[in-house]
């Protein structure tokens, strides 16, 4: 059943109860109109045609003027004659209360909508409350009125209304309609694509209006032709992509990144848990008919540039899934309630989107210290949190969470709690075994696998000094050793006139170059032991999963010597408490 049956249904069901104020949420006419045309059709068909009031075009004196006006739905939206209910010289702030007082005199009239009530003036909207409740208060089974207000948002409505009406939110098109809107929209045109990449477009268009679909696939085919639904180049997916990130700005609340790959070195638990996470979402109705709970997400723990963000991404690319990109600190708002109303926004539209990975990035700024705050502040940030866990226990979705903290000081226990997150894990400080597989990754890059054959011995010669030397590495000061070392290889190079093959000059300076730049960088452990080891005692305390296998390999002697490290650095935090 597509959303507009659905809501049609849903209104008609809840009139035929005994409520016959509806207010519909919806920020687009498109999203209503199709509602009220099935209301029309399929359950009011046997009295005086719908009626409608919104602004419209009114002659005036001497000129064409925007004012409240009534319409009548046929076939056609046909503006009435103001006399015929003797609104001719009725006044524009009284407009809308006089007209209620007509309209309930009207027999045989079963289907009033007012169209955006929320765009009418205060002074119409205020004179025409009282009318509107009496309206309400007769009730269904008495009046047979149903009164459908549309709104952009239930702020709009005064609170008064609130015990008369049932509230019904627009909703976006779910995976089945937009299959079938694709799949109609596709042999219009004579195109055929493959299975995979079909269930890839229908993913991106995930929380897009109805009407907006048709939009999207005829741009790309005009921008694009053929390229546009070419299973290599995506031309689609990237237009979509595009829009999406324009859909979501509007709101500043989620951002969407688009993902195409990304290597990973050292996640092997965490990984083969997203494996299998991603295997029952690929086949979820089936998974969750054979008694399979739908996955909810993770949450990691870590030291900065231990590899947490890059998870994310690599889910997003793995899985095959849209990253939305969920930062706390956007949540927070500068009046009461607005946290509250962000977070719950940012999750409606991420489920919107579903399936899709939302990497809720540093959590613990939205929701540490529970307790800690002053009262005011901590009520809110508790409320916060217990939305938050109510929604990740209860949600059925295919939103799949990607929690990232660089700490869990201060987060309240409920959230380690089994039934919250599928599973926490943690990641720490790189062994000798992971930081060579990190450095071996950056170094066999494309545009820098001309060295393969050196690497090793680069690497070994880098280990060596950071032993020797006690100057520990993460993942991110791999990363960034890498990228200085083929940046001081281009500019020495390029100094050279003399010199012509650069593949040969990197492959004989290697080494050299690696060793230079690592006495130059500024690593963690030189700068943040204390931090390592507060994390390190964290990490134990916890019955978080190491997110990678550290058995492989064996311990080194540059694994003593963190271990060693940590504890010095232990030591001397409890020596300064």
């Amino acid at each position: 059943m597509y959303v507009a049956e659905e809501m049609a249904e849903e209104i008609y069901q809840v009139y035929a109860s005994g409520k016959n104020g509806i207010v519909l949420e919806a920020e687009h006419r498109q999203e209503w109109e199709p509602v009220v045309d099935i209301l029309q059709k399929k359950y009011f068909t046997g009295g005086i045609a719908p009626l409608a009031i919104r602004y419209g075009e009114k002659e005036v004196p001497g000129k064409t003027s925007f004012e409240p006006a009534l319409y009548q739905r046929l076939h056609i939206l046909r503006q009435m004659p103001e006399d015929s209910l003797g609104l001719g010289k009725v006044a524009r702030g009284s407009y809308l209360a006089i007209a209620l007082e007509k309209i309930k005199g009207q027999k045989g009239l079963e289907l009033l909508v007012i169209e955006n009530y929320h765009l009418f003036d205060r002074e119409n909207r205020e004179k025409a409350l009282l009318a509107l409740l009496s309206l309400l208060e007769t009730g269904a089974g008495k009046s047979g009125l149903l009164i459908l207000l549309t709104v952009s948002h239930l702020d709009n409505l005064p609170a008064e209304l609130f015990p008369y009406v049932h509230v019904i939110r627009g909703r976006k098109p779910g995976m089945e309609e937009i299959q079938d809107r694709l799949g109609q929209i596709l042999a219009a045109k004579g195109l055929g694509i493959g299975e995979r990449f079909k269930r890839e477009i229908v993913s991106y268009l995930q929380g897009f209006q109805g009407f907006e679909i048709e939009y999207l696939l005829e741009r790309a085919e005009r921008n694009y032709g053929e390229d546009a639904f070419d299973e290599k180049k995506k031309k689609i997916l990237e237009l979509i992509g595009n829009e999406k990130v324009k859909l979501l700005e509007r709101d500043r609340l989620l951002e969407w990144k688009m993902v195409e790959h990304v290597d990973m070195a050292n996640m092997e638990r965490i990984g083969q848990h997203l494996h299998e996470s991603g295997m029952i979402m690929g086949r979820l109705e089936d998974a969750v008919q054979k008694g399979v709970a739908v996955p909810k997400g993770i949450l990691v723990m870590g030291l900065p540039g231990t590899g947490k963000s890059l998870f994310a991404q690599y889910a997003a690319a793995e899985l095959k899934m849209p990253l939305i990109r969920l930062e706390m600190g956007r949540m927070m708002g500068g009046h009461v309630g607005d946290s509250e109303r962000n977070l719950r926004l940012a999750q409606r539209q991420a489920e919107e989107m579903a399936p899709c990975i939302l990497w809720m990035d540093e959590i613990e700024k939205g929701f540490a210290g529970t307790g800690g705050q002053g009262r005011e502040e901590g009520a809110y940030l508790q409320r916060m949190a217990g939305g938050f866990l109510t929604w990740l226990q209860e949600k059925k979705s295919s939103c799949y969470i990607i929690a990232t903290a660089n700490g869990i000081d201060g987060l309240p226990p409920e959230f380690f709690r089994k039934g919250r997150f599928d599973e926490c894990f943690y990641t720490s400080m790189p062994s000798e075994a992971e930081l060579r597989k990190i450095l071996k990754v950056h170094l066999m890059k494309p545009e820098r696998a001309h060295v393969e054959a050196e690497a090793d011995g680069a690497i070994d010669e880098v280990m060596g000094l950071a032993v020797a030397e006690k100057r520990f590495m993460t993942g991110a000061d791999a990363s960034a050793l890498v990228s200085n070392v083929f940046r001081r290889l281009y500019l020495d190079f390029e100094s050279q006139a003399a010199l012509t093959d650069k593949t040969a000059y990197d492959r004989a300076n290697l080494k050299a170059a690696m060793v230079g730049e690592f006495r130059k960088i500024k690593v963690f452990s030189e700068t943040n032991g204390e931090e390592i080891a507060r994390y390190d005692k964290a990490s134990k305390k916890s019955n978080f999963v190491r997110a990678s296998d550290a058995s492989q390999g064996g311990k080194t002697r540059y694994d003593n010597r963190l271990e060693a490290f940590i504890a010095m650095e232990t030591e001397k935090a409890a020596l300064d408490l």
